[in-house]
């Protein structure tokens, strides 16, 4: 009979995604494992191999052999740390994702991660130098499932203008600059969002995307993805699409930035002072980003892609 182990993410779209990297390997390597998001169960079809359920009541955990914990400080994920070190301290390992070069904050141990690497190699060298797996896959499991035409509007590109908060957006006057030389040039520019994100967007024509899987098969069908830090561009990335993400710092860029498949990162530019206390590239990174700097490397993207 297969060890059973669990895997908490953290609550964002992107955080489920790169968790679900580490359960596949635990799959590989012979583990029943069970993934639990807040709201990546309504993408099961699209993880036909890794089960992924809400978050469980804290009764079902003593049937796991190992249990796996991304540190974040929501309520749901504290429970279950603290029941864990209560209770079965023995069968669990917390991994904090920070990005940074740093080892002195919470469960660095747990991981040992890298903050130059993205987070989900990350998860790959864990596997294979802290559990010892021999198989090894930096794929997070998700296969477009039939109906769903990939790459069926190959001159759209999906931009995603939002965040999971204001500091890490883009200007939005500068999306909609973006929006029309792509499509001056004779690309077809979707902004797709969540439906709370919807009414400061809606002169561009938002297509309504009721669900995370109309989300998925819009993207999928997609030819590439522009946009801010977020899950959306984990999920481009995953489904194979060549993924332009702006970023406030390289830092964070080095750590978060999606993997799956050819991408770039944009940062305000290095020699534009950032030290402590004044922090002008920090402050001003949507300033420093401009349109054209975003369009050329976007076009040169898609020549490598």
């Amino acid at each position: 009979m297969n060890k059973r182990a669990a895997v908490f993410s953290c609550l964002g779209l992107g955080d489920g995604l790169i968790s679900l990297v580490l359960s596949n390997n635990l799959k590989l390597n012979g583990f029943d494992v069970t993934t639990y998001h807040p709201s990546l169960a309504s993408l099961q079809k699209w993880f036909p191999g890794l089960p992924i359920l809400p978050f469980p009541s804290l009764g079902e955990l003593a049937r796991f052999d190992s249990l796996f914990l991304f540190f974040e400080k929501s309520l749901q994920m504290q429970a279950v740390i603290q029941e864990c070190q209560a209770h079965f301290p023995e069968r669990t390992r917390i991994l904090n994702p920070i990005a940074t070069s740093n080892r002195d904050y919470p469960f660095w141990e747990g991981g040992r991660f890298d903050g130059r690497t993205p987070f989900a190699e990350n998860l790959v060298r864990f596997c294979k130098e802290r559990l010892g797996f021999s198989r090894l896959t930096k794929e997070c499991g998700i296969v477009v499932p039939e109906g769903v035409a990939k790459r069926a509007f190959p001159r759209r590109v999906v931009i995603h203008p939002a965040g999971s908060r204001l500091g890490k957006e883009w200007l939005p006057k500068r999306y909609d600059e973006l929006a029309a030389v792509l499509q001056a040039r004779g690309w077809e520019p979707a902004f797709v969002m969540s439906p709370n994100e919807r009414a400061p967007w809606l002169h561009q024509q938002p297509p309504a995307l009721a669900s995370l899987g109309d989300l998925a098969a819009f993207v999928a069908s997609s030819s590439a993805m522009i946009g801010n830090d977020s899950g959306v561009g984990h999920l481009a990335s995953a489904l194979g699409l060549p993924t332009l993400t702006l970023c406030r710092s390289k830092q964070a860029g080095a750590f978060w930035r999606p993997c799956w498949s050819r991408g770039f990162v944009l940062y305000p530019p290095s020699y534009i002072p950032n030290l402590k206390g004044v922090r002008l590239r920090d402050r001003y990174w949507k300033e420093l980003i401009s349109v054209r700097r975003v369009l050329n490397a976007f076009l040169e993207l898609l020549t490598r892609a």
